[in-house]
């Protein structure tokens, strides 16, 4: 089974917890296993699954049954009572694939804490949705990023990376060490959805891009504005991560997500269409 899988069922494990605290209605347990999910996510999207992988393989075996120093010495809201809720169900559970599942999730948020990110982590828990979605770097051209993947020993996968203003994928497999970057459609998405009753009117105006950017480092979106720079509207993306603006012309990018939705229906339907393969036995 991969990181990715065991984290997987790990955090299907905590969703069928949630569901059930929401079922019966405690609040903070509920709180708890959501905190538990949101922290699975951000392994995720900062691409750290195969630096957990590694914390993982130096347990014990059968470990653990307790928490990180580190984690108990932490004056975190979720990170220390979210553990001691697993320590508890660890020992209520008898199936040992769900005891599996419990050290997991114990796992991970000792390595969130010896790896000193547990306020990042409660951030993220709380105020994630008022961020864009998280890029772990930026490049300013597709070469140097391609050369950036190329040349680190184990890039951040899967994560996102921006090449300009532009979100992409980066893959990494550690068993084949296959590489790859895609460029996807986050931003031109979210345009779309957020200009389908109009853009809102009294967005400031600049004449240039670098006036924008001035004016931005002083009122940071949160996570995004419009503004209009020579008479287009663009939308000011804040990234909190990177400590960065990007900016997204409106126009174009309802163009591209038009174009972006196209390919994907002919793709799908040309899956559709394609004969069955045959089982050669």
């Amino acid at each position: 089974m991969t990181i990715l899988e065991t984290l997987a069922s790990a955090a299907r494990f905590a969703g069928s917890r949630w569901q059930a605290a929401r079922a019966r209605g405690p609040e903070d347990e509920k709180r708890l296993w959501r905190y538990v999910g949101e922290s699975r996510n951000f392994i995720h999207v900062t691409g750290q699954l195969y630096r957990f992988e590694d914390y993982l393989a130096g347990l014990a075996p059968g470990g653990p049954s307790r928490t990180s120093p580190v984690l108990n010495a932490s004056t975190g809201a979720f990170s220390r009572p979210a553990t001691e809720m697993l320590l508890a169900v660890l020992d209520e559970v008898s199936e040992p694939q769900q005891k599996q599942h419990v050290r997991v999730l114990i796992a991970l948020l000792d390595f969130i804490a010896d790896t000193g990110q547990i306020e990042e982590v409660e951030d993220f828990f709380i105020h994630h949705h008022q961020y864009a979605p998280i890029a772990v770097a930026r490049f300013t051209r597709r070469e140097d990023a391609e050369r950036w993947l190329k040349d680190t020993a184990e890039p951040p996968s899967p994560a996102h990376i921006l090449i300009g203003d532009d979100y992409y994928q980066c893959g990494y497999m550690r068993e084949d060490d296959t590489r790859g970057l895609e460029r996807e459609y986050v931003m031109e998405a979210a345009i779309a959805a957020l200009t389908a009753k109009g853009i809102p009117p009294g967005a400031p105006s600049f004449s240039s891009r670098t006036e924008a950017e001035e004016w931005l480092k002083r009122h940071p979106a949160h996570p995004e504005c419009f503004v209009v720079i020579a008479g287009e509207h663009y939308l000011a993306v804040h990234h909190k991560r990177l400590k960065l603006h990007t900016l997204h012309p409106v126009a174009s990018a309802l163009s591209a997500w038009e174009e972006h939705k196209k390919k994907l229906a002919l793709e799908e339907s040309e899956e559709a269409e394609a004969p069955p393969v045959e089982d050669g036995g």
